[in-house]
């Protein structure tokens, strides 16, 4: 991912995002998001609805006593892998685990270039997902 939407996503998410800069023997969040542009609003979308989730879980359960609260979502390593996204990360709760699920299925059909509808591909070396403009060509 190009640096300006890395830095978006770091500045909007700060707490999701805390080790981006960390020390690799602690995260590998400190190697920046290793997928395509074309994929940066499903995981802008993925993290949004994280943290609207922790915090509501959050307040739901200091205000009114309810609930076991969430704890934080942080990030370890955001990826492609065998075409897929691969969003790893600490915390959370079942409900995160099934946004986390539902942002990698939303990706294996968006073109990691560009962000239109793609599909998965193989070209014998490499599992991706393209659009057919940015299918890669034998």
């Amino acid at each position: 991912m190009n640096s300006e939407l890395d830095k978006k996503l770091v500045e909007k998410y700060p707490k999701i995002f805390r080790d981006r800069f960390s020390n690799p023997k602690e995260t590998l969040m400190c190697w920046g998001f290793d997928v395509g542009d074309g994929w940066y609003k499903i995981i802008d979308s993925l993290c949004g609805q994280i943290q609207h989730h922790i915090d509501w879980a959050q307040e739901k359960k200091e205000k009114y006593g309810q609930g076991e609260g969430c704890s934080q979502v942080v990030a370890v390593q955001v990826k492609e892998k065998f075409g897929g996204l691969r969003f790893y990360y600490d915390g959370g709760d079942n409900m995160i685990d099934g946004m986390v699920r539902m942002a990698e299925s939303w990706a294996v059909n968006t073109c990691e270039v560009c962000g239109e509808r793609g599909e998965l591909r193989n070209d014998h070396t490499w599992m991706y997902t393209a659009c057919d403009n940015h299918e890669r060509k034998k």
